[in-house]
């Protein structure tokens, strides 16, 4: 049996489970930030905050230039990884191989897996689905490496299955970033 993996990304792990928590942030603006060097350093941005121009290494006193209104939040360092270990072990309801890949995804091992939920599409889509239910703007992607699935669930242009053997075709037209 041929491997094959799912990547799955958390676009705005942090920011998805602080709005799961505190929905008045829903629609607002917020980072969140930690002292580095002696200067506030943000370290996770939600979808506004990144519209608006704000991105993960940004300084937050720049950031307020940008962006007067936004809500500073404090970072927590080992809550990304306390989020994703909880999300891998909820993954064993699709496989007994998930993995951790920090700061912001998940590997499963799905080899021989899709089949119980008639093929790999709708297998992809439950998962995927089930996720955005509880809040997370997620992409995945299906294929025979887990570089490849990682690169297309990042850096594809949606959510994706590359057919076994297809890696090439899938990556080629990615930007080199997702190499």
């Amino acid at each position: 049996m041929a491997k094959r993996y799912v990547a799955i990304w958390f676009r705005y792990l942090l920011a998805d489970w602080m709005v799961r928590r505190r929905e008045e942030l829903k629609d607002k603006s917020f980072v969140f930030a930690a002292p580095e060097r002696g200067r506030m350093v943000v370290k996770a941005v939600n979808a506004a905050a990144q519209k608006a121009g704000i991105n993960v290494g940004m300084v937050v006193a720049d950031c307020r230039a940008i962006h007067p209104h936004l809500e500073i939040l404090d970072y927590q360092s080992d809550k990304p990884e306390q989020l994703l270990t909880a999300l891998a072990e909820w993954c064993i309801r699709y496989t007994p191989n998930a993995a951790v890949d920090s700061p912001d995804g998940l590997i499963l091992d799905v080899s021989g897996c899709p089949h119980l939920w008639e093929g790999e599409e709708p297998y992809l889509k439950d998962i995927l689905k089930r996720l955005r239910a509880f809040g997370y703007d997620v992409r995945g992607a299906i294929a025979d490496t887990i570089g490849a699935a990682w690169a297309v669930a990042r850096y594809g242009e949606r959510s994706s299955l590359v057919q076994p053997g297809k890696q090439l075709e899938a990556l080629l037209p990615l930007p080199p970033m997702a190499l």
